[in-house]
């Protein structure tokens, strides 16, 4: 699936290294290391950064005709909110935990779905993809089919991304 114009691709990876981009020795959600870490955030926060971004899934939701946008806990949510209000589609919020109160307690999925229906679950940055796969699989139990698409992937990842994102790894110099 190459749905990205390569000007959108030269923007968003310019977009990541200018303001989400930081080097050092960080732990990743999923345990890995890794010497640089990509804060969405950075990107979420500048409301024409992400509508530019939810912009970038116009030709995934022409391609896959998805009935909701779903999100992952919490990135997630920010990007398929977005995308939401830019595709006219319901949104529908993957927790990572149930929900222990209210009405619906005991729930891992935020708003209306129907049994059948096409969800496009969307992940700001995938390392490993184990939330991704996990939020996918509580979809599928309540009979949704489900496409995982993520903004950005660190390569790690079984799953379709707008980006594929990595830097070379730096190897401290030794002394011989």
């Amino acid at each position: 699936m190459d749905h990205i114009s390569l000007p959108e691709l030269t923007w968003l990876r310019k977009i990541i290294v200018e303001r989400a981009l930081t080097r050092g020795d960080y732990v990743l959600a999923g345990g890995a290391r890794s010497d640089y870490y990509i804060d969405k955030f950075s990107l979420f926060s500048d409301p024409q950064v992400l509508r530019r971004i939810a912009r970038l899934f116009t030709p995934v939701i022409a391609e896959l005709n998805p009935d909701v946008i779903a999100g992952t806990e919490l990135g997630g949510v920010v990007i398929a909110t977005a995308v939401s209000q830019m595709s006219g589609l319901p949104l529908l919020a993957v927790r990572k935990k149930p929900k222990a109160y209210g009405a619906f307690a005991n729930d891992y999925v935020e708003g209306p779905y129907v049994a059948g229906q096409h969800a496009l679950l969307l992940e700001d940055v995938v390392s490993g993809a184990a939330d991704l796969m996990a939020a996918a699989g509580r979809l599928r139990e309540l009979g949704l089919k489900v496409t995982p698409y993520a903004v950005i992937s660190r390569g790690l990842a079984p799953c379709h991304a707008l980006i594929q994102f990595s830097l070379p790894r730096t190897n401290p110099k030794t002394e011989n």
